[in-house]
C-alpha cells in the first residue's frame, strides 16, 4: 500500500508535466500562440515602463523661504522620503503617495517656519514701547491680509504694505492712510477687474481711515491693475460699451442678408458725455407792479416861538412924534403864523422772479462714429446708385444726426483670402512625443514575440500530406523531386479503397493541422 502511494506521488508531477505538453500541443493554444506572445511582449514593456518612468511629484508647500527648503530636504532626507526641488517653480516636492506622511513629518519637526502662525500679542514680550508695538501690529495686520489675498484664485504670493501717518493734535498736519499691495500671479493667470476692487475694500476696511483710492494693486510685471477699478468709472465703460455693442448688432442684422456672413466689418465708437450739470437763472420783469403804499402827513399851526436877544428893543429910547394933517395910512394886516408840515410815503412794488434749475444725470451721447468695410467682390455688380443707397440705410440704421457730428464711413475693399494654418507634423504632436519612447521600446519586442511565434508554430506543427513509400506522412511545402502526382493520386485512392479508416484518421489529423 505504502510503494503504490508512493508510486502515485511520484508519477502525478510526471502526469501534470504530461497534461501541461498536451494542452501546450492541442490546435487551439497552437493558433493562439501569436497573440499570446504579443500579450506577453506588451505586459513586459508595461512593466518596464511603470519601473522605468518619473514619480508623481507634487509640492508639499506653496511658497517656503529659502532657509525653509534647505531644513525642509534635509528633514525628509532623514525621513527616508525621495523630494526633489522643482527646477520652474522652485518648490519642495515629493511622490504623490508620500504629501501626506512627510507633511505630519515636517509638522512634529515644526517646519516649515515660515508657514506658522502669526501670533504678535502673544509673542510681544512686556515693556515695549509704544512705537515697537505698533510697528509689530502693522506687520501683523500686512501677513494677515497677504495672506487672505492669497486665498484668492490665481493669486500665488501677495505682500501688502501699510503707511500710516504719525497722529497729530493739528488738523492741517494729518495725512491720510495708504497702502499697496503686490501680487504674484500664476502662470497664465489674470486678475480680473472684480477681483481687483475686491482686494482694494478688503484692504482699505481692514484699516481704519484708510480710503480706497489709496490702495495700489501691482502685479510681478509692474502692472498697475486698480487703476480705473472705481464703480463709477466701471458703470461708465459698461454703458459705452453697451451703446456700441446695440450699434453694431444693429448693422450685423442689416448687412448680413444684404451682403452675406464675412463679407464686411463693421466698428463703432461711441462718445459720451457723463458729465452732470446743474443751472439756475432769475429773472426780473422791466415794469414793477405796485404791491402796498402807506403815506403819512403832519401840520404843526402853533406860533413861532420869540426870536432874537432878549431887552435889546426895551432898551432903546423911542422916536419922537411927528404932527401931519393928514391922517396915517392903516396898519397893514400882519400875515398868519407859518405852518409846519411833515410827510412820509412807503410804497412796496412786486418784482417778477423766474427760477430755474437743470440736473443732467443721465449719460449723453454727444457723437457717434461708425466704419464699415465691405468686401469688393460682393459688390462687383453695385451700381453708384445703389452704393450711395446703401450708405443712407446704414446712416438710418445707425441713427445719423448731422447736427450731432455723426461720421459714418463706408468704403469698399478687397478682402485678404485667409492663408490656412500649417499642419503641424504628426512626429511633433504632444501624444506622439510623450508615448515616442515608449513605442520606441514595445515596438522591437513585439515584432521579435511575433516573430518567434510564427516561427515555433511551423516547426512545431507540421502538416501532413499523404502516406508515401511504406505508409509515411511528408509535410505538407516539401517538395519530393521526381514524383508524379497522378501517381499518387492512384496509389491515395487505392488506400482509402483498402482501408476506409486509417484514410479517416490522417484526414482528422490534416484538419487538426
Amino acid at each position: 500500500m505504502t510503494e503504490t502511494g508512493l508510486a502515485v506521488i511520484e508519477a502525478s508531477p510526471l502526469a501534470w508535466q504530461d497534461r501541461a505538453r498536451a494542452i501546450a500541443a492541442s490546435p487551439a493554444v497552437v493558433r493562439a500562440r501569436p497573440a499570446i506572445f504579443a500579450a506577453l511582449a506588451l505586459v513586459v514593456v508595461m512593466l518596464l515602463w511603470l519601473a522605468l518612468r518619473a514619480p508623481d511629484w507634487r509640492p508639499l508647500y506653496g511658497e517656503m523661504s529659502d532657509g525653509d527648503k534647505s531644513a525642509v530636504m534635509t528633514a525628509l532626507a532623514a525621513g527616508n522620503y525621495a523630494a526633489r526641488i522643482n527646477p520652474d517653480s522652485g518648490s519642495v516636492e515629493v511622490g504623490a503617495g508620500d504629501v501626506a506622511a512627510a507633511r505630519i513629518l515636517l509638522a512634529g519637526q515644526g517646519l516649515p517656519k515660515s508657514a506658522k502662525a502669526l501670533d504678535p500679542v502673544g509673542d510681544m514680550p512686556l515693556g515695549l514701547s509704544r512705537a515697537v508695538e505698533a510697528a509689530r501690529l502693522k506687520n501683523a495686520a500686512s501677513v494677515e491680509l497677504a495672506a487672505s489675498i492669497e486665498a484668492i484664485d490665481g493669486v500665488r504670493h501677495a505682500t501688502v504694505h501699510i503707511a500710516t501717518p504719525e497722529p497729530s493734535v493739528f488738523v492741517r498736519d494729518k495725512a491720510p492712510a495708504s497702502a499697496s499691495v503686490f501680487v504674484t500671479l500664476a502662470p497664465g493667470r489674470v486678475l480680473g477687474e472684480a477681483q481687483v476692487r475686491a482686494i482694494v475694500w478688503l484692504v482699505s476696511s481692514s484699516i481704519s481711515g484708510l480710503a480706497a483710492d489709496k490702495v495700489s494693486v501691482v502685479d510681478q510685471s509692474g502692472a498697475l491693475l486698480s487703476a480705473g477699478t472705481s464703480v463709477g468709472e466701471a458703470a461708465q465703460l459698461g454703458y459705452q460699451v453697451k451703446v456700441e455693442g446695440m450699434v453694431r448688432e444693429r448693422l450685423w442684422k442689416l448687412l448680413t442678408p444684404l451682403i452675406g456672413t464675412g463679407r464686411f466689418t463693421a466698428e463703432v465708437a461711441a462718445d459720451v458725455d457723463y458729465s452732470e450739470n446743474q443751472a439756475s437763472s432769475e429773472r426780473y420783469a422791466p415794469g414793477g407792479v405796485l404791491r402796498s403804499e402807506a403815506a403819512t402827513r403832519a401840520i404843526d399851526t402853533s406860533p413861532l416861538p420869540a426870536r432874537g436877544i432878549p431887552g435889546a428893543l426895551s432898551n432903546t429910547a423911542p422916536a419922537a412924534a411927528q404932527l401931519t394933517a393928514t391922517p396915517p395910512a392903516a396898519a397893514p394886516v400882519p400875515a398868519p403864523a407859518p405852518q409846519v408840515t411833515n410827510e412820509s410815503t412807503n410804497r412796496a412794488w412786486e418784482i417778477g422772479r423766474d427760477v430755474t434749475v437743470t440736473r443732467g444725470l443721465a449719460p449723453r451721447l454727444r457723437r457717434l462714429s461708425v466704419a464699415v468695410v465691405i468686401d469688393k467682390a460682393a459688390l462687383a455688380k453695385a451700381t453708384p446708385a445703389d452704393i450711395a443707397g446703401l450708405v443712407r440705410i446704414v446712416r438710418g440704421t445707425v441713427g445719423y444726426d448731422q447736427a450731432r457730428g455723426d461720421i459714418v464711413e463706408v468704403q469698399l475693399r478687397g478682402f485678404a483670402v485667409p492663408t490656412p494654418e500649417p499642419l503641424q507634423p504628426w512626429y511633433e504632436k504632444p501624444a506622439v512625443k510623450d508615448y515616442a519612447p515608449l513605442a520606441a521600446l514595445a515596438l522591437p519586442l513585439l515584432v521579435g514575440g511575433v516573430i518567434a511565434a510564427l516561427r515555433f508554430r511551423r516547426r512545431a506543427v507540421p502538416a501532413l500530406a499523404d502516406p508515401i513509400d511504406g505508409g509515411e506522412l511528408m509535410p505538407v511545402g516539401e517538395a519530393v523531386p521526381g514524383i508524379d502526382y497522378s501517381e499518387k493520386l492512384g496509389t491515395t485512392r487505392g488506400l482509402v479503397t483498402a482501408d476506409a479508416d486509417r484514410a479517416t484518421a490522417v484526414a482528422r489529423q490534416m484538419l487538426a493541422a
